[in-house]
C-alpha cells in the first residue's frame, strides 16, 4: 500500500514512483496486475491528481509500467 510523508523533503511524485518500483521488484505487484487508478490514489493520498498522473507517466517512460488505453 502506497504512503507518503509530505514532511519527507522528496517531491510526493517520487515517493509514489519509488514505493511502486519496490513493489515491482519484491513481486508484490506482478506483471499484468493493475496500479490503483490515479482518481482513487490520489483520493486515497490526499494530493493533486496530476501528481499521481505524473508519477505513472515517468514510470511509463522508465518502462516499469505500461499505460493501456480503456483497461485501467
Amino acid at each position: 500500500m502506497i504512503q507518503i510523508d509530505p514532511k519527507d523533503g522528496v517531491p510526493i511524485y517520487r515517493q509514489v514512483m519509488d514505493q511502486i518500483k519496490l513493489e515491482v521488484m519484491t513481486g508484490k505487484l506482478v506483471p499484468g496486475q493493475q496500479l490503483e487508478s490515479v482518481s482513487s490514489l490520489s483520493g486515497r493520498l490526499k494530493v493533486n491528481p496530476m501528481t499521481i498522473s505524473k508519477a505513472y507517466g515517468f514510470l511509463v517512460e522508465e518502462g516499469v509500467v505500461d499505460r493501456r488505453k480503456g483497461v485501467g
